[in-house]
């Protein structure tokens, strides 16, 4: 049983035995804490993943291919045309991806997880936050899921399952546990040393109460929007409570015509981003 004393130390245990977390994506979450990190260093570390290369290659030749241009073979050129905020992007989703992908229920978590970054994503843009965290915590705000899991994947499921019903998912967890995938996710965000606001922003993101900071207000509303538009489909996808106090930490006004805007590109950016994964699983 899991508690806050010997949460560290299990988690620990855990990380070492999960999914290689890759290291491209590591290096890139420091170097946003460095700002004078150029597309080029990001597009050089890609080069050395295939699949990294690949995808950016895919971005950049498809808006080739609508002005009836060549296809590009070089990702640095490539990089230099969907740009450096597209490129981080897609190192945390393709190298999220492969982390989750050996993880019973891995490809509904992958796609909840982007959903809820896209949605991140918008609403900093929105509001005048940082995409590059929104996204990327949005992208790792569930992460804990696959440490319950792997302490006992019958149960976790069970809790899962049980909690699609009743919308009850962190208080079976913690009767089942010790402690939610919240606590555990966090806790493996201090493990990798990840910026203070992605450890507040997985922490927090079910609270519906408590505003620490504004990349957590845009991930705690991004749980609620995804909900209420579905995404990905879900019979445990219902909204009971918004979180005001995040409302108002993002200056949000859910009348304003940009916000039915903000969620059409959610939907759309949504179903675009799931076309490959669904592809694959036909």
């Amino acid at each position: 049983m899991l508690n806050s004393e010997n949460l560290a130390h299990a988690v620990a245990v855990m990380a070492r035995k999960l999914p290689p977390f890759p290291t491209i994506v590591i290096q890139l979450l420091d170097m946003l804490r460095n700002d004078s990190v150029t597309l080029e260093v990001l597009a050089r570390m890609a080069r050395n993943d295939p699949i990294i290369s690949a995808n950016i290659l895919a971005q950049a030749n498809h808006m080739r291919r609508i002005h009836a241009q060549s296809d590009l073979t070089d990702a640095f050129v490539a990089a230099s045309i969907i740009g450096i905020n597209r490129v981080r992007r897609i190192v945390v989703t393709t190298g999220m991806n492969r982390f989750v992908s050996s993880v019973p229920g891995g490809l509904f978590l992958f796609q909840h997880s982007v959903a809820v970054a896209i949605a991140a994503q918008e609403l900093a843009e929105f509001s005048g936050e940082s995409q590059d965290l929104a996204y990327i915590s949005g992208m790792l705000h569930d992460v804990g899921q696959l440490c319950l899991n792997m302490l006992d994947e019958r149960a976790f499921e069970k809790v899962y399952m049980d909690a699609s019903v009743d919308g009850k998912l962190m208080e079976r967890e913690a009767a089942v546990f010790g402690v939610d995938h919240c606590a555990v996710g966090a806790q493996l965000a201090r493990y990798w040393n990840l910026p203070e606001q992605i450890y507040s922003a997985i922490l927090n993101h079910h609270d519906e109460e408590t505003v620490t900071c504004p990349l957590q207000a845009a991930i705690c509303l991004s749980e609620t929007i995804v909900r209420a538009l579905d995404l990905p489909a879900s019979p445990k996808n219902r909204v009971t409570l918004i979180n005001q106090h995040a409302v108002a930490e993002l200056g949000l006004d859910w009348s304003d015509p940009g916000m039915a805007d903000l969620f059409d590109r959610c939907v759309t950016r949504f179903r675009l981003a799931i076309q490959p994964q669904q592809a694959s699983h036909a």
